[in-house]
Parts: structure tokens; C-alpha cells; sequence
């Protein structure tokens, strides 16, 4: 599988989905074009890019207090191996590699460490084209095989998911940039938690947690500010003193969510992966 190293940290998987874990399968593809019956019924496909804002990553030895609507995230027995409080950003594409710039980079203590956290902003920027069996009609304009998307922003909520993502045609189309702005994990009710167990039959469970600006657990969708990913490690890591280098790679195989259920294509954010590798 394909992936996007970034030099540094740890490793974890990250895959946020709604808390009843419901999740769309990979897209069926015939020489790189996505079936119908794959597309209509839902799907997740690769994105040319995938841009995310990162505060802060830690690894942790034991499981940390989730937060609550009265208290943030417990961090006592975590140590935390990059900063940026402006944040850190990063595009993600297959192949590519990005840095982790901006911010304090500290090396984890020696010893072993069960979750991985990631503090990061609830925004994702996808840029991608792709071509289709059928037709579909774009949110915007236009009608063919040929999808990509829309130069916009929009948001994913429990009350409304922005209509105005993508751009169909008969020929390739140049894609734009689509920033996501994502305030709920479920729709039409209010969300704040997102789960998933046995990610890609790897046995990293997540749990990630939409937060107000007091990184407390928010309480509808005008309250979010951030995002916390919480990662049970399939594997715990083992920093040793022998340890010289930690590793982060990008996997945006399933970056990104098509359906064209009703006739029109909809492109949003899909899950992500962090896997680690240390020397």
C-alpha cells in the first residue's frame, strides 16, 4: 500500500467514523475507474491531496481520560513529542513526503507507550479528480464521467453537509481544492465522539473527540474548535536507548468519501493512517 512518510514521531492510525461505526468500503475500480455500483452505494476513494492542521502529538502508557464537557483530556501519563501552537500544515499525498515544521520537537523518554494522541484542526482540504462507469451531475456545473473538485470550503454538520463540492464533465476537469470544515460526527443529530474498532483488521482502536476551545468535549456544532484522535496501539511502542529515529508515514488510500447515490457526486473527508516505524 502506498504511503506519505513524514520523517519523525511515532506511529498510530488514525481513522475518524461516526460512533455507530458505519463505514463505506474502499471504491471497486476497472483500470482506475470507479464502478457504479461502488459509487452509488457509497464509497471511499484516494485524493490527490489531503490537507490537515496538526497542534500537537503524544504518546501516552496508558489509556488517557476522555474528555468531558467540564474537563479536557487527561494527559498525566503522556508525553508529548511535537508542538506547534499555531499549527502545522500539512498536505498528504501518495507517495509525497511532508515535514512536520513550526513547532518544538521533543524525543519520547525511554519506555513503552500504548496511545498515540494527535491534536488537530477539525478541517480537512481534499483535492482530487477522478473518472467514473457512468455519469454523474456535479454540485456545481456540468455532467460526465469526469469529477473533480470544486475550489470552496464548506461544512459536514448534524443540521447541513454543503452542496457545492464538485465539477462534472465529458473531458478531465483540473481539480480544485475543497476545505471541509467538520463539526459533527453524525447527522441530523449532534455528535461529539467518533469510534472505531480493529481498523483495516490491524487492531488499533480509535476514539476521537470533537472539542471547544478549552479542549473540553463540545456540546453541539457551534462549540467545536479542535480535534482530539485518541489511537489504542495495535502493537505498543518501545523507545529504547538504542532508539534513533521514529518515523511517521501518511496512508490516504481512503481519503476521501464519494457518492453518487442520487445522480449528483459528492466528494468529502474519508479516513486516514499513521503508522509507525522506529530504528
Amino acid at each position: 500500500m502506498k504511503k506519505a512518510a513524514v520523517l519523525f514521531f511515532l506511529g498510530l492510525t488514525i481513522n475518524i467514523l461516526p460512533t455507530d461505526e458505519i463505514r463505506a468500503e474502499a471504491c471497486a475500480e476497472a483500470s482506475d475507474v470507479i464502478t457504479e455500483t461502488s459509487a452509488n452505494n457509497s464509497c471511499e476513494s484516494e485524493p490527490t491531496g489531503y490537507g490537515i492542521t496538526i497542534y500537537k502529538l503524544s504518546l501516552c502508557s496508558v489509556s488517557p481520560q476522555a474528555p468531558t464537557t467540564a474537563a479536557s483530556i487527561g494527559l498525566s501519563e503522556c508525553v508529548t513529542s511535537f508542538e506547534n501552537s499555531s499549527g502545522s500544515n500539512a498536505t498528504l499525498s501518495t507517495g509525497g513526503a511532508v515535514n512536520l515544521d513550526g513547532g518544538a520537537m521533543t524525543r519520547p523518554a525511554t519506555g513503552t507507550y500504548t496511545h498515540g494522541i494527535v491534536h488537530m484542526n477539525n478541517t480537512f482540504a481534499i483535492t482530487a479528480k477522478r473518472e467514473f462507469e457512468v455519469a454523474y451531475n456535479g454540485q456545481v456545473s456540468g455532467k460526465g464521467v469526469y469529477c473533480a473538485t470544486n475550489d470552496g470550503a464548506g461544512i459536514s454538520s448534524s443540521y447541513f453537509t454543503s452542496d457545492d463540492r464538485t465539477i462534472c464533465g465529458d473531458t478531465t476537469i483540473t481539480a480544485g481544492t475543497y476545505t471541509e470544515f467538520l463539526t459533527s460526527f453524525d447527522a441530523p443529530f449532534f455528535s461529539a465522539v467518533g469510534t472505531a474498532n480493529n481498523i483495516a483488521g490491524t487492531g488499533a482502536n480509535i476514539t476521537a473527540y470533537l472539542v471547544d476551545s478549552n479542549e473540553f468535549l463540545s456540546t453541539n456544532d457551534a462549540d467545536v474548535d479542535t480535534l482530539i484522535g485518541v489511537v489504542e496501539l495495535a502493537t505498543p511502542v518501545n523507545i529504547t536507548q538504542e532508539t534513533t529515529n521514529i518515523d511517521i508515514s501518511f496512508n490516504v488510500g481512503e481519503g476521501m468519501s464519494v457518492d453518487g447515490s442520487e445522480g449528483i457526486m459528492y466528494f468529502g473527508s474519508g479516513p486516514f493512517q499513521l503508522t509507525i516505524s522506529t530504528e
